[in-house]
């Protein structure tokens, strides 16, 4: 039986390169695997919030593009 972390591992791999951002087009990347979900966001310069100054309009842009292109995959345990 496939452990639940190597189905994570394979799912990430073999859909890392057909999971694209709604808002831009570019790759997304898993930033968390939980027990039952991976939740993926865009990996855009765009997206980098946190590459911005505090409080700006540009971080603000760059926050909701991040938050905009969430997409949580959730996995079957059966």
């Amino acid at each position: 039986m496939q452990s639940l972390n190597d189905l994570t591992t394979s799912i990430q791999s073999s859909s890392s390169t057909s999971m694209t951002c709604a808002i831009c087009g570019q790759p997304m990347y898993a930033t968390d695997k939980g027990n039952c979900e991976v939740t993926y966001h865009c990996s855009s310069d765009a997206a980098r919030f946190w590459d911005f100054d505090r409080g700006t309009i540009d971080q603000h842009k760059a926050k909701e593009h991040w938050d905009q292109s969430i997409r949580e995959v959730f996995l079957n345990r059966g």
